[in-house]
């Protein structure tokens, strides 16, 4: 079992701090955060899609630092498992430029963009420019040795297991493949975790651990919310999904972002790492 730590769920440590803390709780790599932060934000305090410390920023991020974190991280005895940029489905050039610096740091995936959902756009016609875009980011895969990664999402037309397969399955899994996470599914797109795993078959590549629930309205015929939650309080069963994955042959990277507030970050790295070890021999 191979544990990491999507450095969005970070954000009060830098890389630098960062390293020897997961190297401590007992993880074994980590996946960076990638995307520039507004200047109007850098004075604010720490925060996962604000002001987050723990990002790499592909504007101005040397590839002199790029191979001095390499190093750092190997030095600790840990892998850099993946980059994690924004991107935007059709962005190319964003792209490329994320899978070189992945390639730098010795990375084997990135996170690629996925068209948003909202009711604004006809489904069809976002799906055909994602399909585009996919075989740009397959052909940049074989350059690079990188393969892209389509994440499970709520709000995009790749919110389930189903509609990333849709999406994926005319590609190699060598080069695009699909980013797991069940915390997202309980927003929206949640399938029996064991049929979507055999669905996706040789593209599953990669999953994330966090959780999430539902909650009711302050008043009578408000709508539900959802909301994140510790990773073992929500509604994703997840002694039931490592079982599921476990059935799949599944030996890739378990990698949390956990959203709750629950611990301050050393305490939420070594709670998951102590946690899903143990619910994996339970499995």
């Amino acid at each position: 079992m191979k544990l990491s730590v999507f450095t969005v769920a970070t954000p009060d440590l830098t890389p630098a701090e960062l390293i020897p803390v997961a190297k401590e709780a007992g993880l074994d790599g980590l996946e960076w955060r990638y995307t520039s932060t507004a200047p109007e934000r850098r004075n604010e305090a720490p925060s996962f899609w604000g002001n987050n410390l723990c990002t790499i920023d592909p504007a101005t991020t040397t590839d002199e630092e790029l191979d001095a974190l390499a190093e750092t991280v190997r030095g600790h005895g840990l892998t850099t498992a993946a980059l994690t940029p924004y991107l935007t489905a059709g962005d190319v050039e964003g792209t490329e430029r994320a899978m070189r610096h992945a390639a730098r740091l010795g990375a084997k995936a990135i996170r690629v963009g996925v068209p948003r959902y909202d009711r604004t756009a006809d489904y069809n016609e976002l799906f055909a420019k994602a399909v585009a875009y996919l075989e740009s980011v397959e052909t940049l895969s074989e350059k690079y040795g990188v393969k892209g990664l389509v994440e499970t999402h709520h709000m995009t037309i790749t919110a389930s297991a189903s509609l990333a397969h849709r999406l994926v399955g005319r590609f190699s899994p060598e080069h695009v493949g699909v980013l797991y996470d069940p915390g997202n599914l309980i927003h929206e797109g949640y399938e029996n975790y064991r049929m979507g795993l055999e669905l996706l078959g040789p593209h599953l590549a990669h999953v994330h651990v966090k959780n999430a629930g539902w909650f009711p309205g302050e008043t009578a015929g408000a709508p539900w919310t959802c909301r994140w939650v510790a990773m073992d309080r929500g509604i994703v069963d997840w002694k039931q999904v490592l079982a599921d994955l476990k059935s799949v042959g599944y030996d890739g990277w378990f990698g949390v972002e956990d959203f709750s507030g629950t611990h301050d970050t050393k305490t939420m790295l070594a709670t998951y790492a102590t946690w899903f070890r143990s619910l994996a021999e339970q499995a």
